[in-house]
């Protein structure tokens, strides 16, 4: 079976053809500077059975990157027919409370998931875009959805529910539900598999720090039981433009002393704030590491960073009484061994002691970089979400 996995993100779209069970990657591919202006054009790498090449291309918008992909694969079926698409499938953010598993999308699917734009503005309107551009691309061809909530659905109640009166959770469904779950349930089943260790019998948390969003889970007998997110990506971690955790307070403040309207105030938080908001340089960590030796706005923001992941590793480790593997993921986690390390610091009270060389010397794949003295088993697991994806939607479909 031949799976054609569609990650789009705001200017770009990941996608791989991948065949299953074997995972193996017949095509992969990324278009890029897609219905943004810069100073490059717009293009397309394409890489069929390991042999790449690049298609310069103008791509205003998704529209015609999805048109200029279905190109390139339709000329490669061509050349080898065992590149035939058997089944699409899509990451797709938040389906609020419609969904809690992979499901097949039909046309009622279509219909119901475009009421959640509001939930995943950036997310949900471009996946759904490419849902209705498979389903008008061939009505013959299956296609499933893969929700990055879904691997939370399981969180217990105590830890999703906000402190608001019940009748008006109920009417709005204001939950928390968490994010990433896709990356998530990826590194945990590959760090057991690595320690050759039984997935429903292990406590984890793990550490998604992306240079865009960031977000921590804790694990118990394979299933989540908490995540830093909560109803909306905002809630957590400090991240690239996000502030994550912060007294609602500011929010009315904002609103009511600045003469601000309700979306102005959404967008501080949301776009100008996080990593920007303290650094103001750039939105990007990375960019705060290599400078924060001479710019203490850099180092701030820095250890803000840091700090609030530490207070997140310290609740869930407690929320867990013993943690058996911590998983560092995505590209925070596995590019930058400064964070890694700062993380780790003086976390030996929870079991956690980091080995300073194997850190330093982390080149690639999956690397315990523990302490001998560390109770728990501290991992860099590079994440695959193209990967969990077709394995969900191998798995609905058969």
């Amino acid at each position: 079976m031949n799976i054609l996995v569609f990650n789009p993100g705001s200017s770009s779209v990941k996608y791989r053809l991948i065949s299953m069970p074997e995972e193996k990657d017949l095509i992969l591919g990324e278009a890029e500077r897609v219905g943004i202006k810069t100073t490059g054009s717009s293009f397309i790498s394409h890489v069929v059975l390991g042999e790449k090449r690049v298609i310069n291309i103008d791509m205003p918008d998704h529209s015609t990157a999805f048109k200029c992909i279905l190109a390139a694969i339709e000329e490669d079926v061509k050349k080898n027919s065992a590149l035939k698409i058997t089944a699409f499938a899509h990451r797709f953010v938040h389906p609020g409370n419609l969904y809690d598993r992979t499901t097949l999308v039909e046309d009622n699917d279509l219909k119901k998931l475009k009421t959640t734009f509001d939930l995943a503005p950036i997310h949900n309107p471009v996946s759904h875009s490419f849902m209705e551009m498979c389903h008008n691309y061939s009505k013959e061809i299956p296609q499933y959805a893969v929700f990055d909530t879904a691997f939370h659905a399981q969180i217990p109640p105590e830890n999703y529910t906000y402190a608001i009166p019940n009748k008006i959770a109920k009417e709005y469904g204001i939950r928390r539900v968490g994010f990433h779950g896709i990356s998530h349930k990826f590194v945990t089943g590959e760090a057991c598999r690595f320690l050759k260790r039984d997935y429903n019998l292990q406590k984890i948390i793990s550490c998604h720090l992306g240079t865009g969003g960031a977000s921590i889970c804790a694990m118990q007998d394979g299933h989540s039981i908490n995540n830093t997110m909560g109803l909306t990506p905002l809630e957590g971690l400090i991240m690239n433009t996000r502030s994550g955790d912060i007294d609602m307070g500011v929010l009315f403040r904002l609103i009511a002393g600045d003469d601000l309207t309700l979306k102005q105030a959404d967008e501080i938080l949301n776009k100008k704030s996080g990593v920007l908001g303290i650094f103001g340089s750039s939105s990007d960590l990375r960019d705060a590491v290599k400078t924060m030796a001479q710019d203490k706005n850099a180092a701030f923001a820095f250890n803000m960073f840091i700090k609030r992941i530490k207070k997140y590793i310290g609740y869930y480790s407690l929320l867990l009484k013993k943690t058996d593997i911590v998983i560092f993921t995505d590209s925070l986690g596995v590019a930058v061994p400064l964070v890694r390390e700062k993380i780790c610091e003086d976390m030996e009270i929870f079991g956690i002691k980091i080995d300073k060389k194997k850190n330093a010397g982390y080149k690639e794949g999956i690397m315990d970089i523990s302490s001998e003295k560390s109770e728990a088993r501290i991992l860099i697991v590079p994440t695959n979400e193209e990967i969990m994806i077709a394995r969900e939607a191998y798995g609905a479909h058969k």
